[in-house]
């Protein structure tokens, strides 16, 4: 029965660091997304690279809200899930651009991309939740698959206009 708790108990511990890991509350959204794709290269054999622009350097010092940082971290694992099941990918690449007015965050793979013909109906539930986590902070959310391959997911949040708003 013991040997029962402690497994329930680690389980648990694993599934909420995956769904929302201590690195960020602790470290914050960037270090966050480095560690996911640390953890996702090493799960799958796909290259992984996270790549920061800030439109000034202490932007990128800056915490995010909770909120802003728990939506965009959900949906790079969404992102990534996707890459691992459908993508047939060798190389993953996040860009992530913070300004005074926006953060971007693109998730872009060189997989063989989504089909063109989907109609609304077929689109799967992790696009969607990830378009519905997006609505929810009044951003946008695009999908595209260029000419010569790949996916790009790329999300757009707009930044409070000052401390107040954030807390």
């Amino acid at each position: 029965m013991s040997q029962l708790i402690d497994n329930a108990v680690a389980t648990t511990r694993r599934i909420l660091t995956g769904l929302r890991p201590t690195i960020l509350d602790d470290f914050g959204i960037l270090a966050a997304l480095e560690w996911q794709a640390a953890q996702f290269q090493k799960r799958t054999g796909i290259e992984c690279v996270v790549n920061c622009v800030c439109a000034r350097s202490e932007d990128c010092a800056k915490e995010l809200d909770k909120p802003r940082s728990i939506a965009l971290f959900r949906i790079f694992q969404e992102a990534l899930t996707n890459v691992a099941k459908h993508s047939g990918a060798s190389r993953v690449e996040i860009e992530f651009l913070r300004s005074d007015e926006e953060i971007v965050m693109s998730i872009i793979d060189n997989g063989r991309g989504m089909a063109k013909n989907r109609t609304d109906a077929s689109i799967p539930y992790g696009i969607l939740g990830m378009s519905e986590r997006v609505d929810r902070l009044g951003g946008q959310i695009s999908l595209d698959t260029p000419p010569g391959g790949g996916f790009t997911v790329t999300v757009i949040l707009p930044l409070p206009a000052n401390e107040e708003e954030e807390t």
